[in-house]
């Protein structure tokens, strides 16, 4: 492979460069998108990324691409590609949702979509000769459902006796949380379906949404797990990437309520490599 750019040696270092022998000088190239985690986020995608064993040069982004340096770092990265002779760049991103301003911002940046995610940065879209390809987020596919089953099951007892509540973070914007809301319901009647329990149904928290929605949303999730838990068992899973804070937050405002949660992510789970290597041809 061509020795890297200054700038785009900056984006291995800080992303990471995946290059297997049989990948040099490729016609296809990957980036994998992520936003900033919690600490020890990184190492977890990296890791995932190298069980992952892409058979393409691999780059790996980090960041909602709303400053100056990240949109170099991300130019730099489909420059480096370019270079290595890919005229095919596949765009995972490494998100349960794609209703959010980060999101947008990624398609935006790589010249997916014309409209940008944060209205108040201006930035432009990266320089590019190849062909972009955004695969679709984790969504309420099935290795999600997959994964929040074997979760459920870790504290499950009967099910047909259990009403589950899956919880995720949620977005900012009304319509955003209106669409979400209709894969989440989808994901749920899968989840009841599989796993045949009594109810299955979803809470967004909106964390970054103004305080009254936020309040808001927070009875709903309280009002749902107390129902759950009249009418059978309440079991409680957040549907996130990582573990964020979001555990205690669900603590906090669910006390007084009894219910059974288990805390754990989506990773660490080599699902999800097996994920990410299924959005290459």
């Amino acid at each position: 492979m061509r020795p890297l750019r200054s700038a785009t040696l900056v984006a291995a270092i800080l992303g990471g460069l995946w290059t297997s022998s049989s990948a040099v000088d490729s016609e296809i190239g990957v980036i994998l998108l992520s936003n900033s985690g919690p600490r020890g986020w990184s190492k977890m995608v990296n890791r995932a990324v190298r069980e992952a064993a892409m058979p393409y040069p691999t780059h790996v982004f980090y960041g909602a691409g709303d400053t100056p340096a990240q949109q170099s770092t991300l130019q730099g990265m489909v420059q480096d590609l370019e270079d290595s002779g890919a005229n095919t760049i596949i765009v995972i991103p490494m998100t349960v949702s794609p209703y959010s301003q980060a999101f947008r911002q990624w398609k935006y940046l790589l010249g997916v979509d014309v409209q940008p995610g944060f209205n108040n940065v201006p930035l432009f879209p990266v320089r590019k000769n190849s062909t972009v390809k955004f695969a679709e987020p984790l969504n309420d596919s099935a290795v999600v459902v997959e994964i929040l089953l074997d979760r459920i099951s870790e504290i499950s007892r009967k099910a047909e006796e259990e009403c589950v509540i899956i919880v995720t973070p949620g977005p900012r914007d009304d319509v955003d949380n209106i669409q979400w809301e209709s894969v989440l319901k989808s994901l749920s009647a899968r989840v009841k379906e599989r796993g045949r329990f009594k109810s299955v149904e979803a809470a967004t928290l909106r964390d970054e949404a103004p305080s009254e929605k936020r309040q808001q949303a927070l009875r709903v999730l309280r009002q749902k797990v107390d129902k759950a838990q009249q009418s059978g068992r309440a079991i409680v899973v957040p549907l996130v990437l990582s573990s964020s804070g979001i555990e205690h937050k669900i603590s906090l405002e669910l006390r007084g309520v009894a219910y059974t949660y288990n805390n754990k992510a989506l990773l660490p789970d080599s699902r999800i490599s097996e994920w990410m290597r299924s959005q290459l041809p």
